[in-house]
């Protein structure tokens, strides 16, 4: 009975062993995936065209140079001054794209220049005073608000644009022109104690990935 009983034991550790043996072969058999990751990033660039005057006529042309700033010089009202502000995506990842156009002292011009226009600032319908200085808004933009400007105190009250870009600009793509055109109000002259002498466009762009649309993805900008 004893050796019965000794030789169930020796199979019972025999099994033992090989069930322990084949969960440390399982176990130790593994392979490594390795994962290479390259982080994204968003950039934008702004330009417009170089702007020459040409003397002879009066006016003023836009060249193939691009350039981040132009110098009109002396103007005069009714002037149909060049600019075609451009964003260009030269990020990896696709973006949103806001843009907002500041003009110096345009809330005390729109009145005096535009007696009918009727809207104020800061009512809804104040946003189309834009167009009263630009020609049409390219394809896709559009004014979202407007709010006080970069000066903002007594004597300059300027006016500050902001434009949406609908849809995500792709990684390598341009945006359409925000205009084409600035139109010196036929009003405006010497007389004026108005300070009419800067526009200032700055465009900002945030990732479109994880932001179901341009609006959300400006709030969480707006939050930061």
């Amino acid at each position: 009975m004893k050796k019965k009983i000794l030789t169930a034991a020796l199979a019972v550790c025999m099994l033992a062993t090989l069930v322990i043996g084949m969960s440390l072969a399982y176990f130790t058999d593994t392979k490594t995936a390795e994962n290479t990751f390259t982080m994204g990033n968003v950039k934008i660039t702004l330009d417009e065209a170089k702007v020459t005057k040409d003397e002879t006529t009066n006016t003023w042309i836009a060249g193939d140079e691009r350039v981040t700033a132009n110098d009109y010089g002396t103007i005069y009202p009714g002037a149909v001054l060049p600019k075609d502000p451009t964003v260009h995506n030269t990020g990896v990842n696709a973006a949103y794209i806001r843009a907002k156009v500041n003009v110096s002292n345009w809330m005390n011009i729109v009145p005096e220049a535009f007696p009918n226009f009727g809207a104020t600032y800061p009512s809804d319908g104040y946003k189309a005073a834009l167009e009263l200085l630009v020609d049409q808004l390219g394809e896709g933009w559009s004014v979202v608000g407007v709010e006080a400007g970069d000066v903002f105190t007594v004597g300059q009250f300027d006016a500050k644009f902001v434009l949406k870009y609908d849809g995500a600009l792709a990684s390598g793509a341009n945006t359409t022109p925000i205009f084409g055109n600035v139109n010196v109000p036929p009003a405006f002259d010497s007389n004026h104690d108005y300070l009419f002498n800067k526009i200032t466009v700055v465009a900002e762009a945030i990732q479109a990935d994880g932001f179901d649309t341009w609006e959300a993805a400006f709030a969480a900008f707006d939050g930061e």
